[in-house]
């Protein structure tokens, strides 16, 4: 009996320790940068940027309990929280140009026609920035014309979808060797990217993404907070 009652209590202590393995919250910042323009009537963004209301549907909601250890390629990403998107250079891969973009769905949620003509887009830093390099991307809401002055709701930018998009000056024509990217935001951007980044989700609203690891040697590698994804799942 004494050994079937300390068999029940280590059950009992490694479930507890399971579930509090998983936690975490989002995290905050301040201002970012001047982007460039997305297209047509897409709007653009700053690290001051726009963002817009989740979908029940599609979007996170919000905990911070989710989490994955292994990279998930063409991961989606969302915003958890009404807090801006800090992004840092983590590793660079030696690359002398190109173009990193982070891009978001601003009118995500918000009734208007059109949808896949308008999203906002930043350029954090330059691929050559040096490792360590930090953006606060706060994401706004679509300019009032674009929308048709139909009301932002309260709870943006809670669950915009955003697309990070890395593409390489090789003097080749654009294709999966050169343009990457996680999930899709559904807009009719001029080239579509390879869908090729991996993505690893934190349980502390953070996540790691990598772009080109597959082609070997140093890969461009950079790490967000106030982020999540709905492919995410706590593994241990």
């Amino acid at each position: 009996m004494k050994f079937r009652a300390a068999l029940l209590c280590a059950v009992a202590f490694n479930a507890f320790l399971l579930l509090a393995a998983c936690g975490g919250g989002g995290d905050g910042g301040s201002t970012g940068q001047s982007p460039p323009s997305a297209n047509g009537d897409a709007g653009g963004g700053s690290s001051d940027n726009g963002g817009s209301a989740p979908s029940a549907s599609s979007a996170p909601d919000g905990g911070g309990t989710i989490c994955q250890s292994q990279p998930v390629v063409g991961g989606d990403l969302f915003v958890v929280d009404n807090a801006p998107v800090k992004v840092t250079l983590l590793a660079n891969g030696g690359l002398t140009g190109g173009t990193f973009s982070f891009l978001y769905d601003f009118v995500f949620g918000i009734p208007t026609n059109n949808q896949q003509d308008k999203w906002g887009q930043v350029t954090p830093f330059a691929p050559t920035a040096p490792v360590g390099t930090s953006t606060d991307v706060r994401i706004q809401p679509p300019p009032p014309d674009l929308i048709h002055d139909e009301p932002v709701p309260s709870s943006f930018p809670k669950g915009v979808p955003i697309e990070l998009w890395l593409s390489l000056d090789d003097g080749n024509q654009p294709g999966p060797a050169n343009i990457s990217s996680t999930a899709s935001i559904h807009k009719d951007l001029p080239r579509d990217p390879s869908h090729s980044a991996s993505v690893v989700y934190r349980g502390d609203n953070t996540a790691t993404v990598t772009f080109f690891a597959s082609v070997g040697g140093p890969a461009f590698t950079v790490g967000l907070t106030n982020v999540s994804g709905k492919a995410s799942t706590c593994t241990f």
